[in-house]
C-alpha cells in the first residue's frame, strides 16, 4: 500500500515537472537579458520585408541578440505573431528591453518604418503642412487644421501667431505612420531639447522670451538670406534698437504684412500698411514669426555681435552684404550710395 502511494506521487510530481517545464522555459525566455550590443539604443536597416518566425535567426546573424531560440519561443506562443511581417525600413531597440518587451515592441513596429524627414525653413505653417504631409500619414489639409488649432497650440503654451517658433528646421527620424497628432507632439519633444539650459540663459540675459528669439531670428533671417556670417552682426543691431526703444523698422516685416515676400524694392506707400507686423508704424517685435527660422540664426541672436550699430543699408553691389553705421548722417550716405546703384541696375 505504502508502494503504491509513494509511486503514485512520483508519477504526480514527474507530471508536474513535465508540464510546468515549458512554462518554466517561456518565463525565463520572457525575462531573459537577450540583447548584444553596447550603449542604450541601436538602429537597424532592415532592407526587405521579414516574417517574425525568421526574425530571430536574423536578429542574432545581425549581432542584435544573443539566443534566438528564446526570440522564437515567445513569438510563437503569441498567436499571430508568426506569420505577421515587420515590413521594411529603420527600427530603433533600446538597450533597456528584455526580451518579451524586445519581441512586443517590434511586434508593434511591423507596420511602422522610421523615415528621415529634414525640415527646411519655411515662411508659414501652410507651406510647412505641404511639406511634412508627403512624410506621414495625414494629408496637408489635416496637418494644417491641427496646426491652426488654438486648442492645438495653446496646449503646448503658444498662442497662434507664436506657434510656427515650435516647429525648428532640422533633420529628423519620424515613423511614417504618424498622424497630426502624433507629428506635432513629436516636434515638442525635439522643441524642449533644442532649448537647453544653456540657450534659455542666454535667451534670459537679453531679457527676450525663448519665442521672441524666434521671432528676432525670423526677422534676420528674412534681413540676410545669403550670408549667414552677417546673421549675428544684424542681431546685435536690431537688439540695440529694442534696448533703445526704437522702432525695428525691418523691411522683410513689411513684406510680409503686405504678402509680397519677392518685392525687391520698397516704397513710402508700402510702408503704411496698417498691420502689428509693420515695425515701420509699430514699436518691438512682431506678434509672430515672419518665417520658421533655422537653428543656427536662433543661435546667431543668442550669441549676437556687440557693436554700437543702429542703421544697416544693402551695399551697392551683388556681394549681398549690408553697410552698418551708428549714425543717421552716415547711413543717409550709404542709402544714397545703395539707391543710386539701383537706378544704374534698373531695379524698380
Amino acid at each position: 500500500m505504502k508502494k503504491s502511494f509513494l509511486l503514485i506521487a512520483f508519477l504526480i510530481i514527474v507530471g508536474l515537472i513535465y508540464f510546468s517545464f515549458p512554462y518554466y522555459n517561456l518565463f525565463k525566455a520572457k525575462n531573459l537579458d537577450n540583447l548584444d550590443f553596447k550603449g542604450s539604443e541601436i538602429s537597424l536597416e532592415i532592407d526587405n520585408d521579414i516574417l517574425f518566425k525568421d526574425l530571430g535567426e536574423y536578429l542574432k546573424q545581425e549581432g542584435i541578440i544573443k539566443d534566438d531560440d528564446a526570440f522564437n519561443l515567445l513569438v510563437n506562443y503569441k498567436k499571430g505573431y508568426s506569420h505577421s511581417t515587420l515590413t521594411k525600413g529603420k527600427i530603433t531597440i533600446k538597450r533597456e528591453w528584455l526580451n518579451n518587451e524586445l519581441v512586443n515592441q517590434l511586434y508593434l513596429m511591423r507596420n511602422q518604418k522610421i523615415i528621415s524627414i529634414t525640415i527646411p525653413t519655411f515662411r508659414k505653417l501652410e507651406d510647412l503642412a505641404n511639406f511634412v504631409s508627403r512624410f506621414i500619414e495625414d494629408d496637408s489639409t489635416e496637418l494644417l487644421s491641427v496646426l491652426t488649432d488654438l486648442n492645438v497650440s495653446s496646449s503646448y503654451g503658444f498662442n497662434l501667431d507664436q506657434f510656427p517658433c515650435m516647429f525648428i528646421p532640422n533633420t529628423y527620424e519620424i515613423y511614417s505612420n504618424y498622424n497630426s497628432i502624433e507629428f506635432v507632439s513629436f516636434m515638442a519633444k525635439e522643441y524642449k531639447k533644442f532649448w537647453n539650459e544653456d540657450r534659455k540663459l542666454k535667451a534670459d540675459s537679453i531679457n527676450l522670451t525663448q519665442s521672441e528669439v524666434s521671432i528676432l531670428a525670423s526677422i534676420v533671417q528674412c534681413e540676410q538670406s545669403l550670408k549667414y556670417d552677417e546673421h549675428s552682426k544684424i542681431a546685435g543691431l536690431y537688439l540695440n534698437r529694442i534696448n533703445k526703444d526704437m522702432k525695428l523698422q525691418a523691411d522683410p516685416t513689411v513684406k510680409f504684412a503686405l504678402d509680397m515676400p519677392g518685392l525687391r524694392r520698397l516704397y513710402y506707400r508700402h510702408l503704411e500698411v496698417n498691420s502689428p507686423y509693420n515695425t515701420y508704424k509699430f514699436k518691438g517685435l512682431p506678434p509672430g514669426p515672419i518665417c520658421i527660422p533655422d537653428s543656427r540664426v536662433i543661435d546667431a541672436v543668442l550669441n549676437y555681435e556687440q557693436h554700437d550699430f543702429i542703421f544697416m543699408c544693402a551695399q551697392p553691389a551683388y556681394s549681398g552684404y549690408h553697410n552698418f553705421s551708428s549714425t543717421n548722417y552716415q547711413h543717409e550716405k550709404y542709402k544714397k550710395l545703395y539707391t543710386n546703384w539701383l537706378k544704374s541696375e534698373n531695379i524698380h
